[in-house]
């Protein structure tokens, strides 16, 4: 498969359907906007929104800006050039002459570059329930004559094995298996690709990742907010399927996985593959769920139900910990913890790895009871630390907790 050249000027659409969502707002066009900024877009990129919701580009625009990174010394100029390119289609998700209206709008921009070759990327920031109609009619209507086409299907992608299976084989018989994209985007976190590097390239770490050294691995998704944004979707899928089943499992087979054979593609995605393959399933004893309520300190923090957008009889769980093991020689033996909540007491996303204890009688060291810790943090800010114990300023040989901590938002090395 030839990978679109970002530096040509070939004319590119790129259709980002479900436009008006939380999804397309919040992460596609600042990221859209991003590439844009550091000239990573072909130069003939045109962008389109596809959505029930009759959108016009300026207020779309304002929806998009908090989002975005902008300097203002440097970027209104560009910005504003960057709307430009952006054009705005309604239709519904089932009807046919909506996607013939789509591709016809594609068509007018792609034409302006004289070019027949045009390549189309199609990314669908909906909720499964819209995949079959959406897969169905852009394969049968919109994909490019010549150039390259893409489908890019964002998670999740059904709430269970069974109602997977048919949009699986939908989805293969409309594309070319080389031109679906099925993606979980915390794989294209910084800290998330430094977890390949930092494991394999470093002696330090690349032999101390293992049952020989961790005691168990902690992997944490926490959100301040109560659920709102997209209460509706929440309710039906829940915490699990929301973040642990996909982002938390995707940050675990990250931190498990053996050292693939290459860095193609493929053989991490067998690596990780691998890895879901050798995780055991839980027993209930080991999964915990709860659902927020009512704040005892704060009235003004409401339970689950008690918000008007959540049926009051929701046995949906907001809060769940689940303590899973891999059946495999590196770690056979280490739990490796995964908690995930909404309306928690702060938001951060991290994977923290806990070696074991070290005996030690130094000083007051027996009343420290740290571990050395190796800490990946996403969110809120990304970082890599380590928790160390080394020794006090002062005559007395006593010890304190310590960090080497570097942020990899701000430094290069």
């Amino acid at each position: 498969m030839q990978p679109i050249d970002p530096n040509n000027d070939t004319a590119t659409s790129f259709v980002v359907l479900g436009a008006s969502g939380k999804l397309a707002k919040e992460k596609i066009f600042p990221a859209l906007w991003a590439l844009y900024r550091d000239n990573r877009l072909p130069q003939g990129t045109r962008i389109f929104t596809y959505c029930r919701t009759k959108l016009h580009t300026r207020t779309f625009r304002l929806t998009c800006a908090p989002y975005m990174d902008l300097d203002p010394e440097r970027d209104p100029p560009k910005f504003n050039i960057f709307w430009t390119t952006v054009h705005c289609v309604q239709g519904q998700y089932d009807q046919a002459d909506d996607y013939v209206a789509l591709t016809e709008a594609m068509v007018r921009q792609e034409t302006k570059h004289n070019q027949v070759y045009a390549n189309r990327i199609f990314y669908l920031a909906l909720p499964p329930i819209t995949f079959d109609h959406v897969t169905l009619n852009l394969g049968r209507m919109c994909k490019s004559p010549l150039g390259c086409t893409r489908i890019v299907v964002e998670k999740p992608f059904a709430r269970n094995d069974l109602t997977f299976k048919p949009y699986q084989t939908l989805l293969c018989q409309s594309f070319k298996e080389s031109q679906i994209y099925m993606i979980d985007h915390y794989l294209s976190k910084q800290i998330s690709q430094n977890l390949f590097g930092l494991r394999f390239a470093n002696n330090l770490w690349s032999e101390t990742l293992n049952n020989r050294h961790v005691a168990a691995v902690l992997i944490t998704w926490k959100c301040e907010k109560p659920v709102k944004d997209h209460a509706e979707y929440f309710n039906f899928y829940g915490i699990i399927r929301d973040v642990m089943t996909n982002h938390m499992m995707q940050l675990l087979a990250l931190v498990a996985m053996d050292k693939p054979y290459s860095n193609t593609i493929d053989d991490l995605r067998d690596g990780r593959l691998k890895i879901f393959k050798d995780v055991v399933t839980p027993d209930m004893g080991d999964v915990i769920i709860g659902q927020y309520r009512r704040s005892e300190t704060d009235p003004e923090k409401m339970g689950y139900t008690e918000h008007s957008y959540i049926p009051k009889d929701s046995m949906t769980p907001t809060f769940a910990m689940v303590v899973l093991h891999i059946k495999s020689r590196r770690w056979s033996g280490v739990p490796f913890i995964l908690r995930a909540g909404q309306a928690m007491n702060d938001t951060k996303i991290e994977v923290r790895m806990q070696y074991k204890s070290v005996a030690c009688d130094e000083g007051n060291s027996k009343d420290l009871d740290i571990r050395n810790e190796l800490v990946l943090r996403l969110v809120p800010f990304e970082e890599i630390f380590m928790r160390l114990r080394l020794k006090q300023p002062g005559e007395e040989l006593c010890l304190k907790e310590a960090a080497l901590n570097l942020r990899v938002d701000e430094r290069d090395t």
